[in-house]
């Protein structure tokens, strides 16, 4: 039998398994078809060394709304995408890592709900700020979309020291109707997913926000695997996230993806059943792998949307809490470089022709635009106004 025709039973299997293919009970924001996002804003909460911890109404305020040079108050980003990598204090990781962290169990995705659907900060505080800002210049267009992250359903317990042979504990994450998952079972990893999917959704019931309402679903993992990739057997990605996608498919959700430049299964999106793909140029992170020719290709190939970076990194001094090397007011030598590559990111998408044609999401860390809101200084104000306007201008919206 052919490893492809093994992958396809077991599929096959995995779908009836997991009633992936029914059609559920919807809520009622659950009528209408996939929303297909023109931008969204990437916001991490939930690891206790965050600083700071909280999403408040006056944190959110930056994402929500942008004060141009004149005074006028505009509506920002339409969509976010609420999602956490790993917690310190409990030593764990939300995605597949090899540096030591434990994988996240059934109480950490659950510190994920009541982090977010805290009664006065998360949701309820961006919801509150919503409203407030819809008080000085009307409703906009639609209540603002949130994207759930999933964190990964990780093979093993440990999996760095798996791969070295030790603790290959498959049985660690907890259980789901009083029957232990296994994460060597791909269903019991899609089920995984399906709790937390169900979970997020019946909170949002019983929540009755206004404002916003519950758009989709984010995969955290930043690569996947399809059969003869590095370690498949561990991963199995074209079983599980397209069982997952499927499933959200049913209830009229949507799936998203965010992957670094060149990803694997950067070419496979609509394989695994995304209704959108957005990738990272990269250019930020590291000196430039890719031409902007080959990072536009690739967008244009496979109909992607590109991410824009920004965050603390940026300042001087600089200001990110995750970077503890350069804290406390030390000067940051990577500001002028980090700076220009936004810029970079701009300009590039609007000679290129990608602005006003493809999705856009912007990543800034911890607190990047808040911080960048607030700035005092010239260049960081030159950079707020050119980033606003490059949202609030993009003919998608329209």
């Amino acid at each position: 039998m052919t490893d492809m025709k093994k992958t396809l039973i077991i599929i096959s299997a995995v779908l009836m398994l997991c009633g992936c293919g029914a059609q559920k009970n919807l809520y009622k924001w659950e009528k209408d078809q996939v929303r297909m996002i023109a931008d969204a804003a990437i916001c991490y909460g939930g690891h206790s060394a965050r600083n700071p911890y909280l999403w408040t109404e006056e944190r959110f305020e930056k994402t929500v709304a942008y004060t141009d040079e004149n005074g006028q108050e505009h509506w920002l980003f339409d969509n976010m995408i609420m999602m956490e990598l790993w917690d310190d204090d409990f030593k764990v990781t939300y995605s597949i890592a090899n540096d030591g962290r434990y994988s996240s169990r059934k109480e950490h995705w659950q510190g994920q709900l009541d982090y977010w659907f805290d009664a006065q900060n998360g949701f309820a505080a961006l919801d509150r700020c919503i409203a407030n800002v819809s008080k000085r210049i009307g409703k906009p267009s639609s209540k603002r979309g949130i994207i759930f992250s999933l964190p990964d359903p990780v093979f093993f317990e440990h999996y760095s020291k798996a791969m070295k042979g030790e603790n290959r504990n498959t049985v660690y994450w907890g259980e789901i109707d009083g029957v232990a998952m296994d994460f060597a079972k791909p269903e019991d990893r899609v089920k995984a997913y399906k709790w937390l999917v169900d979970a997020v959704r019946a909170k949002f019931a019983e929540a009755k926000y206004k404002n916003i309402e519950l758009i989709g679903f984010y995969v955290l993992s930043e690569e996947l695997s399809v059969p003869g990739s590095f370690r498949y057997e561990y991963k199995q990605h074209d079983i599980t996230i397209k069982a997952v996608a499927d499933y959200c498919h049913s209830l009229n959700e949507g799936f998203y993806w965010v992957p670094y430049a060149m990803a694997p299964g950067v070419e496979r999106g609509k394989d695994f059943g995304f209704d959108q793909v957005v990738m990272q140029p990269n250019y930020y992170w590291t000196d430039a792998k890719w031409s902007w020719d080959q990072i536009e290709q690739t967008i244009r190939k496979h109909g992607l949307g590109m991410e824009l970076e920004f965050e603390g990194t940026h300042g001087e001094p600089l200001t990110s809490s995750i970077l503890a090397n350069f804290k406390n007011g030390k000067p940051n030598p990577h500001a002028a470089r980090n700076k220009s590559r936004f810029q970079e990111y701009l300009h590039n998408a609007e000679v290129r022709g990608l602005y006003g044609e493809v999705p856009f999401v912007l990543y800034s860390g911890t607190n990047g635009l808040y911080e960048l809101a607030i700035s005092e200084d010239p260049t960081d104000r030159a950079i707020y106004h050119a980033l606003c306007r490059f949202i609030i201008e993009n003919p998608l919206k329209k």
